[in-house]
């Protein structure tokens, strides 16, 4: 028997679509656990989830996470196109920061 088995039994996938929304928004795990009013052994178990790649609520979450970001940057694309030049200044800032980002997770894995 697999250890993923137990660890469902404590925890459905249930809140899957959930927690890929709450990544959109940017909320870290923990603040996931309280929003979603998880109890101590399901905020441990779920904390394990998505922090294990493969698994549901870690791809969620990432997924989430990287639809968010896109969001953003689309309505900033469109800002910056009608020329508000905060808008492409923060655009390029956020592709620099993205770029920095890859290239860590490329190298060491952080």
């Amino acid at each position: 028997m697999s250890e993923v088995a137990p660890l469902n039994k404590l925890l459905s996938d249930e809140y899957v679509q959930n927690v890929r929304t709450f990544g959109a928004l940017g909320y870290s795990p923990e603040r996931i656990c309280r929003i979603l009013g998880f109890s101590k052994e399901k905020s441990t178990v779920f904390l394990l989830r998505i922090t294990t790649a493969g698994d549901v609520y870690y791809e969620a979450y990432a997924q989430g996470r990287v639809l968010g970001e896109y969001n953003i940057d689309a309505e900033l694309a469109k800002l910056a196109e009608k020329g508000d030049t905060d808008s492409i200044k923060l655009l390029e800032e956020r592709r620099n920061e993205r770029a920095e980002k890859d290239l860590r997770m490329k190298l060491f894995g952080i």
